[in-house]
């Protein structure tokens, strides 16, 4: 497959399910013959994603993807996001990158059992696309903590297959600062050779938990687009419970400027001057952002599994997808948009960053 072709699949290709068990993944959210319909002709990717919890967290997501639910929608690719932070919350015993590692080896897991296919370079990824056979597994870290200020560890996850990392998560590290921290600055040292570092690797670089300083300084530094793989919109003046992790358009455009995408979430908020609770408001927004950023500059990033405190009004997991799509249809974005949305820009990117 030439990069032409490849650049077709990402925009307009769907993929079938043939030879799937319908028995794995039914719920939360099963897959009708109207929403296979809703989902027809779409390579589907989800930039931030936390399938089966790998991260071990004390209790259960509904909203967890499982294999299953990927065949039922025919879904490309979806992140595997290991918490590089998390043994702060469950307060074992253990170092962040050893914890990380043994994350990533249930991913592995799956992976051998050719479950899901690793996607560690470009051509992985255009192989996989040509076949449609199953779904790809883009191993990721949420949380540059599991580094413990080594760039030799990004090279071992590097070597281990892993291609995205959201460089901070729930707490200020050695790289920068997050969204809810109280204070805000640019890049450490540490962080600048590790922008480099990632783009030298070929590492897809995610800004998402960055503040506001830390997120310029990445734009600055990095010579690849960037990503920030879930989100939604913010207001000015809007004061509302987690907005801290949503972005104002500043931001936003911040990361379209480096050829990079925003992906937004079903998270659900009601603020005093808007709101964001029904797929029909998620579909504004990306409405809005076509208008201001430019379509492909937009993105999906569920989150599932991730704990995400309100849903929107319908959304079980990655399996209510359809309703999103039929939503998206009646807020007027051509079926153009709605490939280049669902994965088609995160396939994009994704491929020049491997390449």
């Amino acid at each position: 497959m030439d990069r032409r072709e490849f650049l077709g699949y990402c925009a307009a290709a769907g993929w079938s399910a043939a030879g799937c068990d319908p028995a794995k993944g039914l719920s939360p959210g099963s897959a009708s013959p109207e929403d296979g319909k809703q989902s027809a002709g779409l390579m589907i990717a989800d930039a931030h994603s936390h399938p089966y919890q790998v991260h071990g967290a004390r209790q259960y997501d509904p909203s967890t993807p499982t294999i299953g639910m990927m065949q039922q929608l025919g879904m490309a690719v979806c992140s595997f996001s290991a918490v590089g932070d998390m043994t702060y919350y469950r307060g074992q015993s253990g170092t962040p990158y050893s914890d990380t590692q043994f994350q990533l080896t249930q991913v592995m897991r799956l992976v051998e059992k050719g479950q899901v296919r690793l996607i560690s370079k470009s051509s992985d990824l255009k192989s996989l696309l040509a076949s449609r056979s199953v779904t790809g597994a883009l191993m990721a870290i949420e949380g540059g903590d599991a580094l413990e200020g080594r760039l030799q560890n990004l090279d071992a996850f590097h070597d281990y297959g892993v291609r995205l990392m959201t460089v901070m998560h729930d707490r200020d590290n050695e790289i920068g600062f997050n969204q809810r921290s109280s204070a805000d600055g640019p890049l450490t040292p540490f962080g600048i050779q590790l922008i480099e570092k990632m783009n030298k690797l070929g590492m897809v670089i995610d800004v998402s938990h960055c503040k506001t300083r830390t997120l310029h300084s990445i734009a600055e530094v990095s010579a690849a687009p960037l990503v920030d793989s879930h989100t939604s919109l913010v207001l000015p003046g809007e004061a509302l419970a987690g907005s801290r992790r949503l972005r104002p358009w500043q931001e936003m455009e911040t990361i379209a400027k480096t050829g990079g995408i925003v992906c937004t979430w079903p998270f659900a908020y009601s603020g005093t001057h808007s709101h964001r609770t029904t797929p029909g408001d998620w579909a504004g927004e990306i409405v809005q952002m076509k208008s201001r950023l430019g379509i492909e500059h937009c993105g999906l990033g569920t989150d599932g599994g991730g704990g995400l405190p309100r849903l929107i009004k319908g959304w079980k997991s990655i399996a209510s997808l359809p309703d999103l799509i039929g939503a998206t249809r009646e807020a007027g974005l051509t079926q153009e948009d709605i490939a280049a949305y669902v994965g088609g820009n995160f396939l994009r990117l994704l491929e020049l960053c491997l390449a």
